[in-house]
């Protein structure tokens, strides 16, 4: 390979566009639009007004919505997977499940100090997700599944969170899940998650 590859290979390529949505704080021009299954994978939202906006089945892996305003979006079967949600407001914010019975995912996400008060969680996985000081006020986690598909706090991180008046009958969490102090999540109806254990192998007889 010559000098002039290595100087080729650094160019963008455009065939291939860099189609990462960034839009500055305090934009509106996505709140109430429709959005359904838009990819806003690592798009830069954060301060970013969404209020009302349609995102079903949108992607949002890996994106940056921090601060950003999502009050009474359709996130149903979105995905925030590894996404940045630090004060995000999620207010009344329909995260239950899609039509095809398809859970809301926030596996790994960052919720910290977010206001998800009164929105519909119901059926949604926070596994592995950063819920310090989040607000679940009045939160819905039951979900419309439970036989199926239900509210996941497995190793979710929920020091400080805000708990009261959430109805979180039938969701799961684990022997990793970090709880507000003083919480009883038995009392709350929560139902502790218990891994498949391995089993041993027998030892070879001598």
């Amino acid at each position: 390979m010559t000098s002039d590859d290595f100087d080729d290979a650094s160019q963008p390529d455009d065939d291939f566009p860099d189609r990462t949505v960034r839009l500055p704080p305090g934009d509106r021009s996505l709140a109430g639009t429709s959005q359904q299954g838009r990819d806003m994978m690592f798009a830069e939202l954060a301060g970013v007004d969404m209020t009302e906006a349609d995102f079903y089945w949108g992607m949002f892996h890996d994106a940056v919505l921090e601060d950003a305003i999502l009050t009474r979006c359709d996130l149903r079967g979105a995905t925030f997977n590894g996404a940045n949600l630090r004060r995000a407001d999620l207010r009344q914010a329909n995260c239950a499940l899609d039509n095809l019975g398809g859970s809301t995912d926030f596996v790994g996400a960052d919720l910290s100090a977010a206001d998800l008060s009164r929105a519909d969680i119901g059926g949604a996985d926070f596994t592995d997700a950063k819920l310090i000081g989040a607000n679940l006020s009045a939160a819905n986690a039951i979900s419309a599944l439970p036989a199926h598909r239900i509210t996941r706090f497995n190793g979710a991180d929920l020091t400080d969170a805000r708990l009261g008046g959430a109805r979180l009958n039938g969701a799961t969490y684990d022997e990793r899940t970090v709880f507000p102090r003083g919480f009883k999540p038995d009392q709350a109806g929560m139902v502790r998650h218990i891994g498949s254990r391995k089993k041993r192998k027998a030892k070879p007889s001598s």
